[in-house]
């Protein structure tokens, strides 16, 4: 698979078949994904190093289109702040405090 030109007609097939595709052939996995204005899927596969990577669109009816794909991956802003990670494991510390699960 290839980086889509403009204008060129994007390459599509079932969402489960791309993530396959994607995995066996490049190493990528699924790192990042969310809803655009339109209510279509966007996610972001790229390899464990981050040197490739592939962004897809799929819609309602399961179709996944590739958008763009390329290398170097930066993933910036995505560790907790202190104090959303505290209160996102305050609960699990206090619990393994006490000595309970």
């Amino acid at each position: 698979m290839t980086t889509v030109a403009a204008g060129a007609t994007p390459v599509c097939l079932p969402r489960s078949e791309l993530a396959v595709h994607l995995a066996e052939n490049y190493g990528e996995v699924l790192i990042a994904q969310g809803l655009n204005n339109r209510g279509a899927l966007i996610e972001v596969f790229a390899t464990k190093s981050r040197d490739r990577w592939t962004l897809s669109e799929t819609d309602a009816l399961g179709r996944a289109c590739l958008i763009a794909a390329g290398e170097y991956w930066n993933a910036l802003g995505l560790r907790p702040t202190a104090a959303r990670q505290s209160a996102a494991f305050g609960s699990r510390a206090q619990s393994a405090k006490r000595g309970s699960p």
